[in-house]
């Protein structure tokens, strides 16, 4: 799904979030929270994340005509200390409460080192990866993950070990000169399509990667469900009220001069990307080995200045949905 289409159209980053702002505002997000979204759907765009971008706008826009969200929450905090913050999100899509969580973990780990958010009652919040570059940008390093609590909404009968749930996650080193280390990922091992007797056949082969997978979401569940409170009576009854509010999410957070001087980590993450990108033999099919976030970083400098690649699918998708809201179609 995010390998770069080959048939494709440029279309240029102003043009697809003002049509994603205009699309969501018509679905009857607040103002505030649907410059924020469109940014951020664009955002992943611009990384060749398209599974993330704006291919999810008709689905949020869905969510919010049919009120399976919370398009003008009351985001409120529950608790807050020095190092941590507990926010409640009322329902909403997971971007503006979890977003408000990191910049207030910014704040508290840039003055004491290290903090945690914890988010609970929201929808789907993205990409894991958002909040870890924004906290990265201050020179942090970051840890966020999105789950539900197993009590509540985990159904496991019948389902298959090696496809134990699949919760985003993302960890974030920040660098100095080479791109940033920024493994943004879902912790099965198996994509979604990816079913049927010779994917089965893997269980045997190597069986500890379907072991790991396992492991990543037990702890991925746990720390961005049941922690941040979706186990708790209000979690239920915001699911009653808006049924995709059902998650919850994580953000922590820490001070890459914690311990050493700032600029030497980072000059050891650059250390790190360089020598595994000049001395490491690349996987077979692939021509240049490459730490998880030289990709996307290279792909966000081209498409930013030529555009980005829109394949027929997502336009196909998206002239739908603009045709269904009356917003102009910017292609």
């Amino acid at each position: 799904m995010n390998t770069p289409p080959e048939e494709f159209v440029r279309v240029s980053p102003e043009a697809l979030r003002s049509f994603a702002l205009a699309c969501l505002q018509v679905a009857g997000m607040n103002t505030v929270h649907a410059e924020q979204l469109a940014r951020l759907l664009v955002d992943s765009d611009l990384r060749g994340v398209r599974s993330h971008g704006t291919r999810s706008l008709r689905g949020y826009a869905k969510m919010i005509q049919q009120r399976q969200v919370n398009p003008d929450p009351q985001i409120s905090i529950i608790a807050e200390t020095d190092t941590s913050i507990h926010i409640d999100g009322d329902g909403s899509l997971g971007y503006a409460p979890t977003m408000l969580a990191t910049e207030k973990c910014i704040e508290k780990a840039k003055a004491k080192g290290t903090a945690v958010g914890a988010i609970q009652c929201i929808g789907h919040y993205g990409s894991a990866g958002h909040y870890v570059r924004r906290a990265m940008a201050e020179g942090l390093i970051g840890f966020s993950v999105q789950s539900a609590s197993p009590q509540y909404y985990a159904n496991n009968e019948g389902r298959r070990a090696a496809h134990y749930g699949n919760p985003p996650m993302c960890f974030g080193l920040p660098s100095a000169q080479e791109p940033p280390v920024v493994l943004d990922v879902a912790t099965c091992i198996l994509a979604d399509y990816q079913r049927g007797e010779q994917f089965e056949a893997l269980e045997e082969l190597i069986p500890a990667a379907f072991f790991k997978s396992m492991g990543f979401t037990a702890i991925g569940t746990a720390l961005g469900g049941a922690f941040v409170g979706q186990a708790t009576e209000r979690a239920g009854q915001i699911q009653q009220t808006y049924p995709a509010a059902r998650l919850g999410g994580m953000i922590w957070l820490v001070d890459a001069s914690l311990f050493v001087p700032g600029e030497m980590f980072r000059g050891a993450v650059d250390d790190m990307v360089r020598l595994a990108r000049e001395q490491l033999v690349p996987m077979r099919g692939y021509t240049e080995s490459t730490l998880p976030g030289s990709v996307e970083h290279r792909l966000e400098q081209e498409y930013g200045a030529n555009g980005i690649k829109m394949g027929q699918l997502e336009r196909d998708r998206l002239t739908e949905l603009g045709t269904e809201l009356g917003v102009e179609i910017p292609w």
